[in-house]
């Protein structure tokens, strides 16, 4: 692989990575935004199914056997069944199933759940919501999504997102490879990017990916081109290592993405 074909693995690499990304994000953000729905949780599902449920227990009930569940019929049916503790917040969170009948009619049935009864001198607690959509078919389940991904594509969107990232992941590994032969081509021509350029009170320390292994050493001079070619400035190297370089800047001016060259006549070890 030469320098040309490096740079065009590196920039269509970033790009599809970069858009997967971004796509990965915009389907969490819609997934989180179709499901917060304040204190009322929605369920949608088909005449047939078994939906599962979870939610913390309504104010005032300490177990599951203190809730009282209203609403429903006697095609659509919730029962808690189990507590846990929450994961994220702590506390007692029950889960349960909705069970749809065969020949349940479609239809919102709204489920609602209240501990036992409280000081009637108290303000009323709030009960807990659970609006349960039953469907004529999938086509129309998928329809009625308040999710855009779920409507567009027919996707559960953290299925989508999960997706995207795992996609983006090959991606990100091919711009890191083909960035390492990009400088290592470099440097055996005895050249460098600037990848850190940054002002300090002593003026400006630059850092690049050649060191000892290539022939510099602290003390030495390196010149410094911009993107066009031209020199921009010189910089002397106060720090090296193997494969790494810091220098400061003596003359001029660089920024990151400008070149670094090795001095004319010095000895590039290991790449002979």
């Amino acid at each position: 692989m030469n320098i040309s074909e490096c740079q065009n693995v590196r920039r269509l690499s970033g790009w599809i990575a970069s858009a997967l990304l971004f796509a990965a994000l915009a389907c969490l953000a819609d997934g989180l935004a179709a499901g917060f729905k304040g204190e009322q949780r929605d369920l949608q599902g088909l005449p047939g199914t078994t939906l599962p449920v979870t939610a913390p227990l309504p104010q005032g009930a300490a177990t599951i056997s203190d809730i009282n569940v209203q609403g429903g019929d006697d095609l659509v049916i919730l029962t808690p069944q189990s507590e846990f503790s929450g994961f994220w917040l702590g506390g007692t969170m029950w889960r349960g199933t909705v069970l749809i009948a065969v020949d349940a009619a479609p239809g919102k049935r709204i489920f609602t759940l209240t501990g036992p009864g409280a000081d009637p001198l108290a303000p009323a607690p709030k009960p807990l919501v659970i609006a349960v959509t039953v469907h004529a078919n999938a086509k129309a389940m998928r329809n009625a999504s308040p999710s855009f991904v779920m409507r567009a594509v027919g996707v559960h969107p953290f299925s989508a997102s999960v997706a995207m990232l795992l996609l983006a992941v090959p991606f990100g590994v091919a711009g890191y490879l083909a960035n390492r032969t990009f400088e290592r081509i470099l440097a055996q021509n005895g050249q460098a990017v600037v990848y850190l350029a940054k002002k300090d009170e002593n003026g400006m320390v630059i850092a690049f990916s050649m060191g000892t292994r290539h022939g510099l050493r602290n003390g030495m001079h390196v010149p410094i081109f911009d993107g066009n070619g031209s020199q921009a400035g010189e910089a002397l190297v106060d720090g090296c290592q193997t494969e790494d370089c810091t220098a400061r800047m003596v003359s001029g001016e660089c920024k990151p993405g400008y070149m670094v060259e090795l001095p004319s006549g010095t000895r590039k070890d290991g790449n002979q």
